[in-house]
């Protein structure tokens, strides 16, 4: 039942992405529900199944990564000229995790005694949602980068791509402050460098270019909006990387 229902949003997304694409915009709001309605049953089934939430290897929370930005790709897309082509964006974007997720073993995580445990679930549940944020934002600087016109309007698409970001760098943050309390509590001042510390610090040095490259202009607006962009498939790419290097 849980595979039936994945291949169903499977099609559902790519459904939305066509109609999105055509245009059809009331038909178009339902399949989009209906494609977000089946990630969160997906979702709740590999909670059903697995007795833990569902983010704790690339399958499940790439589908938690999905819901996310579906529900946001639904109702918290500011409404304008581009919204249709930013929501085109989005649903790419959520097929490419789902193709990702084709490529990794098809089933929950194997239920162990830490994943119940609270500072874990959030450090996955932040880390998880802010690439969702990223992913959004990358929405808003790939449109803005492909107008290219320095007018009110393109000008909000870049403003709205670095709020998205903004939001997601404060959760990933949020992310690295209990995984903090989760090692402090496991293995208390004790620390070495390690895979993980070195992508998460890779990230935040990421954001930090993103936010403070100094200057004004339509030369310098690009290359903000360039790096803001790629930032939620840097991420992604460190998650995949970090995922089969275990």
């Amino acid at each position: 039942m849980l595979l039936r229902f994945y291949y169903i949003v499977i099609v559902l997304y790519f459904i939305t992405f066509v109609i999105q694409l055509l245009k059809w915009k009331r038909i178009g709001f339902f399949i989009a529900l209906l494609a977000v309605i089946n990630n969160g049953v997906v979702l709740t089934l590999i909670l059903l199944q697995s007795g833990h939430i569902p983010v704790f290897n690339i399958f499940e929370s790439f589908l938690f990564t999905t819901f996310i930005m579906g529900v946001i790709g639904l109702f918290a897309i500011t409404p304008g000229v581009y919204v249709d082509k930013i929501r085109s964006w989005v649903w790419l974007e959520i097929l490419i995790l789902l193709c990702i997720t084709l490529f990794s073993p098809k089933e929950s995580a194997l239920s162990i005694y830490n994943y119940g445990y609270i500072y874990i679930i959030l450090f996955h549940v932040f880390r998880y949602s802010s690439l969702a944020l990223m992913l959004d934002s990358s929405a808003y600087f790939i449109q803005f980068i492909i107008q290219r016109e320095k007018d009110e309007r393109t000008s909000f698409l870049s403003q709205q791509g670095r709020n998205f970001l903004l939001l997601s760098a404060v959760i990933f943050l949020m992310s690295e402050y209990v995984e903090i309390i989760w090692c402090q509590n496991g293995w208390g001042d004790f620390w070495m460098w390690s895979q993980t510390f070195f992508q998460s610090t890779f990230i935040v040095l990421y954001l930090m270019l993103a936010f403070h490259i100094p200057g004004k202009g339509k030369y310098l607006e690009d290359i903000r909006s360039l790096i803001g962009g790629l930032t939620g498939f840097v991420v992604l790419t460190l998650t995949i990387v970090r995922s089969f290097l275990g």
